[in-house]
């Protein structure tokens, strides 16, 4: 699995959230390439004041905490959500999903 990052709809969340909302996922074992382009996109997007969402308990998700809080945007942590809500990883995003180059 290579990193993706999906745009999640924050029309009707918080408005520390309305900034617009990424969510990353990545592999379990991701190369440096794939850390770059973490940290890449993570700061692009938080630069222009997006909150991060990724689940901390993978490399991927630490790093783009890391980025996030280094950037200081709001952190969603995954795994905090999939423990009230249920599994937030397979099936299909429920808001756009973006492809980035």
């Amino acid at each position: 699995m290579t990193m993706r990052v999906f745009v999640i709809d924050t029309r009707n969340m918080g408005p520390e959230l309305q900034g617009g909302l990424i969510g990353v996922v990545g592999s379990v074992f991701p190369t440096a390439e794939e850390k770059k382009e973490c940290v890449e996109t993570v700061s692009r997007y938080a630069g222009d004041g997006w909150a991060i969402a990724a689940d901390p308990r993978t490399l991927i998700g630490r790093l783009a905490a890391l980025t996030a809080e280094t950037a200081a945007v709001p952190f969603l942590a995954l795994d905090r959500v999939a423990a009230q809500w249920g599994s937030v990883i397979g099936g299909q995003p429920a808001s756009v999903d973006r492809a980035l180059s």
